[in-house]
This record gives structure tokens, C-alpha cells and sequence, in this order.
């Protein structure tokens, strides 16, 4: 009865692909139709996974014609109900970073798919532990795979073996093409030819060369920002004066922040003397998207006077000096940074001058949900020290200081003159700068 069942199945499946035209083999073979002697069960429900590893132009156009293709494909299928396309542009090493990916997979999750076609293994991964995860994810939720190319589909018994094996030699080929390019950048690194000397930052821009030049409209905001920070601003206070003088960011913002300022951005970047330095971070592994900064594991590489400076280096000298007297992190004996007791603060607030009675630690500024500002000794904020000092408000503060100085409003000036306040069990100790 069982072999009957079978007979009249493959039967209807024949008829079925002589009317539209389909390939009887390859439907039997994998099963890809749902089959009974009723006729017809639910159409699967099938999507098509797209990938290429980056946006130049012929690659998009491999992309653009693989999309086409399943479009074709699926709708030319009564078997197939089409679901979507989706598609990539990124590296198959981490699918992390595959968001069409992810998506896919999400949507397997919620039972939107039954099948998922793709070109090819590398196609769908390079990173043959994530590759394994992601199949036998797709096992548990029902869902199939077909890989084309290979012409292996993820159900069938034993398949999944042949599957890790294409997927090896995958990612091996993607270690040798990540090892190539980076001999390719070492080498241009050393001809002193690279052209990532010549990478665009705020204030320059591309000249027809290829070379850079400065960019007009942002040179005198380069030249205003280190100016601001050599005469004691603060990174806080540099990007409120931007703002004040309506100044747009790097990404064409209104407001600027203090990571847009510094962080290699700006006051930490050699570009702006008219050298280069190349090779500031290197990826320990192709299996991570993480930048590591060198810090000697690797050779650096600057060119001198690669283009026009916007800043003398006698003052990009003396703004790396006044960071370094500025920040409060320490290296002890060992390497390991030591948080500072003391904090640099630019003079017109109390950021670093409220000092603890009993550990001798700074106090921290914490502004409550209600929008209250409130200080506490960093040593119970860190759960650093056995310290039991209390928190104060900055209105019991600004109460104090209004007494002493005779003033109600703006305590800007106030804080000014101030070099420190300890705070005790009941009271305040305070200490004015000399004159």
C-alpha cells in the first residue's frame, strides 16, 4: 500500500511538472513538494538568502542579478509561496553584522518560512562555527535550507557533514584573501604610497589629485578648538561654545559632543600638523570586527608633511601635554590604570573640588530622574573604600556658598575662586585660590 502511496505521489508530482514545466528530478529528489493522494498540500513558503561582501559596482550588480533570479524563480513556482529576498552587503565571516540576515532569522523564528534558498555555502556564511549554530538553529524551527551550488539541501540525512566541509574550505579561503590584503597594506604602509594617507577628516577635503586640502569653511573651527582648550575649556565646554556660535558638527549636527572633539577626532589627531600616522589600530582576528589601538604590537608608520597643516605642531604638542596634566588616570607599578583622586575641572563648575572627609576621594555628580542634582564620594559610587560620608545637595551647596559670598544666582564666578570644598559629617570646609 506504502509503495502505491509512493507511486501515485511521484505520479502527481510528474503531472504536476510536465503542465508547468519543472524539473521532475530535482523535485522527487529533495522533497521540495508536499505531496498526497488528496493532490496538493500547503504551498512552502519560501525566501532567498542574498550576500556580497562589498558595494563596488560589479558587486552590486551580482547582487542585483541573484535578487532578480529568486523573483523569477519563486514566482514562476505555484509550489513556492515568496515570501521576500534578503540581502546583504557585508562580510559572511559574522553574521552579526548581516542585519537582512538576522532579520531572516527572526522570521523563521516566527514561522514565516519554511525554505530558504541561496546561491551558495559562502554565500550564506564564512565562519564555519557560526555556520553550524545557524543550520541546526534552522533544524529545530523546521526549516529547510538549499544551497545551489552544492546542490545540497540542510534536511537530508548525512548532508550536514558535506555541508561543514564546504564550509571549512569557505572560511579558509576568506583567512588567505584577509591575509593578501593585509600584505597589500603592510606593503603600501612601507612605500610611504598608501592611500589611506590621504583619508578625509574634518577640516580637509580632496583635491582633484587625490591629496588634501583644506577645507575653508572648517580650518578656522579646527583653529577655534584647539585655541579653546589650550585657555582651560573643558571638552563640555568647547561644545557648548560651538553650539552658541551655531557651528555644525562633523555629521551636520547642532550639537556637538566631547567623543567628536577628542577620541583621535580632533585634539589627538596628528593630521592636523600635515603628517600622517597609518597602522593607530589593527583587528588581532578576521573573526572580529574589533579595532585594537597599537600600542607597539605592531610597526606605525608616519608620513611628514604629507599635506598642508592647520595647526602648528609647537601647539598640537602642547595640547597633548595639557591632556595628559588634565586626566586623572594613573598607571601604578604594575601597568594597570589607577582612577586620579583629583579630576581636572575647567574653573566655572564644582567638577573636582568637592573633596571627601573621611577617604579623601573626589565627589561625582549624579542628577537624579527629577532633574536634581545631587554628590557623593566616588569611593561609594565605585565601592572602592569603606566610606560613609554623606551625599549633598547641590542646592545645600549653592545655600552655603550664597551666605559666604553674598550672591543668589550665578555661582560661576563663585566657583572660580574656589580650590576646594570638604565636606564633613555636618558642615563645610572651604579653601579659596590665592590671589
Amino acid at each position: 500500500m506504502i509503495g502505491i502511496q509512493t507511486c501515485a505521489s511521484h505520479m502527481v508530482v510528474y503531472l504536476f511538472c510536465l503542465l508547468y514545466n519543472k524539473d521532475v528530478i530535482t523535485s522527487v529528489r529533495y522533497g521540495i513538494f508536499l505531496v498526497s493522494l488528496g493532490g496538493f498540500m500547503n504551498r512552502l513558503r519560501a525566501a532567498a538568502y542574498c550576500r556580497v561582501s562589498s558595494n563596488k559596482h560589479i558587486q552590486l550588480q551580482s547582487l542585483e542579478a541573484q535578487k532578480e533570479y529568486y523573483e523569477n524563480y519563486f514566482k514562476s513556482n505555484p509550489q513556492y509561496e515568496y515570501v521576500g529576498i534578503y540581502a546583504d552587503v557585508a562580510s559572511g565571516i559574522k553574521s552579526t553584522a548581516r542585519k537582512a540576515f538576522n532579520r531572516m532569522i527572526s522570521d523563521c523564528r516566527k514561522g514565516k518560512i519554511d525554505i530558504i534558498f541561496t546561491k551558495s555555502i559562502s554565500r550564506f556564511s564564512r565562519d564555519t562555527y557560526d555556520f553550524l549554530i545557524t543550520i541546526r538553529k534552522l533544524k529545530k524551527m523546521g526549516v529547510d535550507v538549499y544551497f545551489q551550488n552544492e546542490d545540497i539541501l540542510l534536511s537530508k540525512q548525512g548532508n550536514e557533514f558535506m555541508m561543514t566541509v564546504f564550509e571549512a574550505i569557505a572560511q579558509q579561503e576568506s583567512v588567505n584573501k584577509s591575509e593578501h590584503i593585509k600584505w597589500d597594506l603592510q606593503a603600501g604602509f612601507k612605500s610611504g604610497n598608501s592611500n589611506l594617507a590621504c583619508r578625509v577628516c574634518y577640516g580637509y577635503q580632496k583635491g582633484a589629485d587625490g591629496k588634501l586640502m583644506i577645507c575653508p569653511e572648517q580650518t578656522a573651527t579646527v583653529r577655534l578648538i584647539f585655541d579653546l582648550y589650550i585657555n582651560g575649556n573643558s571638552l563640555s565646554g568647547i561644545a557648548k561654545e560651538l553650539h552658541r556660535r551655531a557651528i555644525l558638527s562633523p555629521t551636520g549636527k547642532e550639537k556637538w559632543t566631547s567623543c567628536a572633539i577628542d577620541n583621535d577626532k580632533i585634539l589627538s589627531n596628528e593630521k592636523y600638523t600635515g603628517d600622517v600616522m597609518l597602522q593607530k589600530t589593527f583587528r588581532e582576528s578576521i573573526f572580529t570586527d574589533k579595532q585594537t589601538k597599537n600600542q607597539g604590537e605592531k610597526a606605525r608608520y608616519v608620513y611628514e608633511n604629507n599635506h598642508i597643516a592647520i595647526i602648528e605642531k609647537s601647539v598640537f604638542e602642547s595640547v597633548q601635554a595639557e591632556k595628559q596634566r588634565r586626566s586623572n588616570m594613573t598607571c601604578s607599578k604594575n601597568g594597570n590604570p589607577n582612577r586620579a583622586t583629583n579630576r581636572f575641572s575647567s574653573g566655572n563648575s564644582l567638577s573636582g573640588k568637592i573633596r571627601c572627609s573621611e577617604c579623601g576621594r573626589n565627589f561625582r555628580r549624579i542628577k537624579t530622574r527629577s532633574g536634581e542634582i545631587l554628590w557623593k564620594c566616588a569611593g561609594q559610587v565605585e565601592h572602592t573604600a569603606d566610606c560613609h560620608s554623606r551625599t549633598v545637595k547641590q542646592s545645600e551647596i549653592d545655600s552655603y556658598l550664597s551666605q559666604i559670598f553674598q550672591c543668589n544666582s550665578d555661582f560661576a564666578d563663585v566657583y572660580r575662586h574656589i580650590e576646594c570644598i570638604t565636606v564633613n559629617a555636618e558642615s563645610f570646609g572651604i579653601a579659596l585660590k590665592k590671589q
